[in-house]
């Protein structure tokens, strides 16, 4: 485990620090060709004519300026794309080691990470699938919230924006309730060989429909930390370090979440071993042993 949080904190810790690197040159790059490009030529104005520079003049540099920018936008946004797919990726089998490693070591037995690396490029498609699927309802939730709060910063007041910050409050806590049911699908995914996209959403919404207030309440938990984070700390290679880590500390206790949900259910639990599976016992075989 702790060779997986620090895998994934070098990695990520790396590539923000070239984003930002890449960023910063871009932006001032082509900061600096605007300007060239734009600013007309001081030796062509008149001193003694404060009308040198007609409307026609004025709407022409407004029309290139708009241009220039929204083409250099162009290219900030393609630069943008390669960074935060490989963050991405980073994030995505740093959770699934994460998971497999912490369901391994609930049953008390060890694993080589060659058996963990392998049991990664059998499955990983199908917890792919549902994080695609679970990243398609964050969306549509995040874009139903912006629709309903939109219309509130229309009209400026001090009304408008308690009600927005109202709206946004209530928004994050109903996210964090619902995001219980989708993190426990990307677990399903994982453990469950076969279960991943809307077969995973459905089985992760019925396996902790009794312990939604323990995910919710670790879902505002880490929301609360990383707020703290991000408004305390300028160094924003610290916040993604600090999100990483605790993006890991979460799957570990989602997993064991969705281990005891499992046997308080009575249902026995199949760990993934290589291309074999291992059996944790029940309650009910638990209290056969003991009598």
């Amino acid at each position: 485990m702790a060779f997986i949080a620090l895998y994934s904190l070098a990695l990520s810790s790396t590539i923000f620090l070239l984003f930002n690197y890449s960023m910063e040159f871009v932006i001032n790059d082509n900061a600096n060709k605007i300007m060239k490009k734009v600013m007309p030529d001081l030796t062509s104005f008149n001193t003694a004519d404060p009308n040198n520079i007609t409307p026609e003049t004025a709407a022409f540099l407004a029309y290139k300026i708009i241009s220039l920018v929204r083409e250099y936008s162009a290219l900030i946004f393609a630069v943008q794309i390669p960074f935060l797919f490989v963050l991405f990726i980073i994030f995505f089998f740093s959770s699934i080691s994460t998971i497999l490693v912490s369901s391994i070591s609930y049953s008390s037995k060890k694993s080589s990470l060659n058996e963990v690396f392998s049991i990664i490029l059998n499955i990983w498609k199908g917890p792919m699938v549902t994080v695609l699927y679970v990243s398609a309802l964050a969306t549509g939730y995040a874009l139903f919230v912006f629709t309903w709060a939109a219309p509130l910063l229309l009209y400026p007041s001090i009304i408008t924006y308690c009600l927005a910050t109202l709206v946004a409050v209530f928004a994050l806590f109903l996210y964090s309730y619902l995001f219980v049911s989708w993190a426990m699908a990307i677990v399903v995914s994982v453990l469950e060989e076969g279960c991943f996209g809307l077969e995973a959403l459905g089985r992760g919404e019925k396996l902790v429909s009794g312990k939604k207030l323990d995910g919710f309440l670790i879902n505002v938990g880490f929301n609360v930390v990383c707020s703290i984070v991000f408004w305390g700390c300028n160094k924003m290679v610290f916040v993604v370090g600090v999100s990483c880590l605790g993006k890991i500390l979460t799957d570990v206790v989602y997993t064991v979440l969705y281990l005891r949900c499992r046997v308080e259910n009575g249902e026995e639990i199949e760990l993934r071993r290589g291309v074999d599976y291992s059996k944790l016992p029940t309650n009910a075989q638990l209290g056969n042993e003991m009598a």
